[in-house]
């Protein structure tokens, strides 16, 4: 009893310790294509909100446009909490609070934090091992791309993060109520809301629905209950459940605001959102609006932990013995066909992806929380060997590689070459180095930045004013000399005539010799 509550002590202070130094770090990565655009539409949504709610002479056409498709969710958390961060000193040099950007990332530090205590739970429901739920949460946490993800994505880490409270939460209810034979009136309350709050988040929430009823399939068959009389039981539940979700999804989403059918276009549009990039994979340029069936299972494929992999070769041949469980059978099973159903729909509806994976990388950790069940249903050794493994490596390659951490590729890339076969930075991380660089040299007035990166570099600049240009300007008449910064994608296009690199921000994955080129700045005189 005693050795369970030391190593409780020991995971709490590694706890604490990760979260600190997960704060600082998220605050010392590159500003993200879509975080000046993302604050834009808060700052608009937030405006149209306080008219609508506010002003009685309020047209409410103008809540017509496709901005009111993005939720508030991250938001309204993120705005809370920097006001928070504006009460620190500003002698401490933590942060600069003109930098409403960059004052973001904190806050999805904590929704990746709030995801890894409920992934936690969800391996503790499983396993009823408080050890292994511990250490499979420290895998979590040190698993680069996660990781790398969760200091700056305020799009899909939120998402991914109350995608996992939503599933404990639902599950909580169904064990409740297998217990006790009745529904907990506080936690269908509390799971309406969360169900509402994904929603706000990102509009593909609704996916969330299909795991309730698997989750809900898997608990009336394995646990023997007659359905139609469970309808019968639990049927006003329902209803409290639904209309309750219905008005927090009203305050929370401001399609709703206008006409509660701007929703159905909301999803519609969101789904096959017009996007003309390509992602690289397998050394192919694949199209958004033209993916093959192939796209999800190639980045799974790299992307994945090799211990993951592993985990999934050797389910079908220790599936009896896991499966002897009823409690396995409810849990992994649910979530094992939820990963496939959501995957499979996916495909099939050939919704629109790019960027790799971070689309659906809310179903990443329920990938993680199977697979690893499975492990340490075969061998608890094993599971420690691998752990003890996999942890101090991704431990070196996160440091070895911050703050690209988010670009991490398993090891089979080894069998293949990098540049040019996969996608690398495309959020545009890298603008912080670059801009660091650009800083250190003393560029005078006269001198301009052709980029289309002018917010981060502003974000960055430590108060020194640059000349900053779109690089539209490139093609025209320009009195030289002048900076000209490039990122991966835009590195594709071509570079500038008669200019040479004065700069090239670079890493090194998986320990390999070869060099992948993020971004370079070339300069024109």
């Amino acid at each position: 009893m005693k050795n369970l509550i030391f190593k409780k002590k020991v995971f709490n202070l590694f706890l604490i310790i990760y979260f600190l130094i997960g704060l600082i770090l998220s605050i010392n990565v590159g500003i993200t294509h879509d975080e000046s655009h993302g604050l834009f539409v808060w700052e608009l949504n937030k405006y149209k909100l306080s008219n609508y709610f506010l002003r009685t002479n309020y047209d409410v056409s103008e809540l017509d446009t496709y901005h009111s498709y993005y939720g508030v969710g991250f938001y309204l958390f993120a705005d809370t909490f920097g006001k928070l961060i504006n009460l620190i000193p500003e002698n401490l040099g933590l942060l600069d609070k003109s930098n409403e950007l960059l004052s973001k990332h904190p806050s999805v530090f904590i929704f990746f934090i709030l995801s890894a205590l409920y992934f936690k739970k969800i391996i503790y429901l499983i396993t009823r091992d408080k050890i292994f739920s511990n250490l499979a949460t420290v895998f979590y946490l040190v698993y680069p791309y996660l990781l790398g993800h969760s200091f700056f994505n305020f799009k899909d880490i939120p998402f991914m993060s109350i995608w996992l409270v939503c599933t404990y939460q639902f599950i909580r209810i169904l064990q409740i109520y297998h217990k006790k034979k009745e529904i907990n009136n506080i936690r269908l309350l509390l799971l309406s809301f969360l169900t509402a709050y994904l929603f706000s988040i990102r509009v593909s929430g609704i996916l969330v629905f299909l795991e309730y009823i698997i989750f809900s399939t898997f608990f009336l068959r394995v646990f023997n209950y007659n359905f139609i009389g469970l309808v019968k039981e639990i049927y006003v539940k329902k209803l409290f459940f639904l209309l309750t979700f219905l008005f927090f999804l009203y305050l929370l989403h401001p399609s709703f605001w206008s006409n509660p059918y701007k929703f159905i276009y909301a999803i519609e549009f969101m789904s096959q959102h017009i996007q003309s990039v390509c992602t690289v994979t397998l050394g192919e340029c694949m199209k958004a609006q033209n993916l093959p069936s192939s796209y999800i299972p190639i980045w799974l494929f790299f992307k994945l932990p090799i211990i993951i992999i592993f985990g999934f070769i050797l389910f079908p041949f220790y599936e009896k013995k896991i499966f002897l469980l009823k409690n396995n059978i409810f849990l992994i099973g649910s979530l094992l066909l939820t990963i496939l159903s959501i995957t499979f729909l996916l495909i099939i509806l050939n919704v629109n992806l790019y960027d790799e994976l971070r689309q659906i990388i809310f179903i990443f950790p329920l990938i993680l929380i199977c697979s690893l069940s499975i492990i340490y249903f075969f061998s608890k050794k094993i599971f420690y060997i691998l752990f003890f493994i996999f942890s101090i490596y991704f431990l070196i390659q996160n440091i070895k590689i911050f703050p690209y951490n988010y670009l991490w590729l398993n090891n089979l890339t080894h069998f293949t070459k990098i540049n040019g076969v996969f996608e690398l930075d495309y959020w545009g991380v890298s603008t912080k180095r670059v801009s660091d660089y650009l800083v250190k040299q003393n560029i005078n007035d006269k001198i301009c930045i052709l980029s289309n990166r002018s917010d981060a570099i502003k974000a960055f600049n430590h108060n020194k004013s640059l000349c900053l240009k779109s690089l539209s300007e490139l093609h025209k008449k320009n009195k030289r000399p002048f900076y000209v910064f490039l990122g991966e994608r835009a590195l594709k296009k071509g570079v500038p005539n008669n200019c040479k690199i004065s700069f090239s921000e670079h890493i090194n994955l998986n320990f390999s010799k070869e060099k992948l080129i993020l971004a370079n700045v070339f300069f024109c005189d």
